[in-house]
């Protein structure tokens, strides 16, 4: 009788044991979107990056449009974001625009709430992804901006960090895009080099990671000698490699700026979501998007960026369909 008993309460047992254990599916499993693959950079992944530009322009603000469906937008396809723009004035990193006018002061409030909103968004959907702040490129502005905070690069880091920490943000991006880049070499790399080093000696964020600093790359204007003299002092390049024709040929520019000794593996290639970019052809398409990702595998790229997620493949001034950001995902998600 014992026995019996013994034999029924492991059976009870094992029965309510099965009940209750679920086996989950591997994460990233095919047909699994509740599940996506680990796409975070500290995975070992590719970066899929993506500038979000969100400043209130009057002559361009996607921004409300793209908030009216915010539950669109496809955080979870990309592992970094660039948001667009900070601006540098008397020195250091601050908030759009830097003006004093009742004007500015509303915009700037405007600019502040938009990137506490954006921030909060990546980290609801994404808290895997990198954000990075973008500061903005100007000839008849900025250049003498960028030139003054060089005269005390120390100073300028130290602004950086506080704006990052000030945000909740990862990593700092500097699109200081001009013709005059080149005579200016020095600056660019006392400025980057600063902030490196104040990255280093800062250590992890408050969410347990290094920060990071990229520079933005206009191909053709900073020639391989200015690009060499960055190697050491940025986790990566952004090449605004547009469009699928040959004037913002990826190939090219990468292999010209690895010849000259910055290496392939710190390089992100960029592409266009945008129609209507001038010389460089338009937007990419799916064919110049694959070949790029191509590229990207073969040489050991760091990944691939768009300019720009708000703006992706909008029909008729509509909303953005986010084409390019598939494609991207698409090609550098799989192993």
């Amino acid at each position: 009788m014992r026995l019996i008993l013994s034999i029924l309460m492991v059976a009870a047992i094992l029965l309510i044991t099965a009940g209750c254990t679920q086996v989950s599916p591997p994460a990233g499993a095919p047909g699994d979107s509740s599940n996506p693959p680990d796409l975070s950079v500290g995975a070992g992944r590719d970066i899929i990056a993506a500038y979000f530009y969100l400043y209130p322009d009057p002559n361009d603000d996607t921004y409300p449009l793209v908030m009216s469906a915010k539950e669109d937008i496809p955080w979870k396809e990309v592992n970094r974001i660039y948001i667009g723009f900070a601006t540098v004035h008397d020195g250091v990193l601050t908030d759009l625009p830097a003006g004093s006018s009742a004007d500015d002061k509303a915009r700037r409030a405007e600019t502040q709430a938009r990137i506490r909103n954006i921030v909060a968004l990546i980290r609801q959907n994404n808290p895997g992804a990198e954000i990075f702040i973008t500061s903005n490129f100007d000839e008849e502005t900025m250049d003498p901006q960028y030139l003054l905070a060089a005269q005390d690069p120390q100073k300028f880091a130290d602004s950086v960090v506080d704006y990052l920490k000030t945000y909740d943000l990862d990593g700092y991006d500097m699109d200081w895009e001009s013709r005059n880049i080149d005579n200016y070499a020095p600056q660019l790399t006392s400025l980057l080099s600063a902030c490196h080093d104040r990255f280093a000696a800062e250590g992890n964020s408050s969410r347990g990671r290094p920060y990071r600093l990229t520079h933005t790359v206009w191909p053709g204007i900073e020639s391989p000698e200015t690009i060499a003299g960055l190697a050491d002092s940025v986790d990566q390049l952004n090449l605004m490699t547009y469009g699928p024709g040959d004037t913002y040929d990826l190939a090219s520019y990468a292999s010209a700026y690895h010849d000259a000794g910055f290496p392939y593996e710190k390089m992100i290639g960029g592409v266009e979501s945008e129609s209507g970019y001038g010389e460089s052809g338009g937007h990419d398409t799916q064919t110049s998007v694959t070949a790029k990702c191509a590229y990207v595998k073969k040489n050991n790229l760091a990944g691939l960026f768009e300019w720009r997620m708000d703006n992706d493949m909008r029909p008729d001034n509509g909303p953005p369909t986010y084409q390019v950001t598939g494609w991207m995902n698409g090609c550098l998600a799989s192993e």
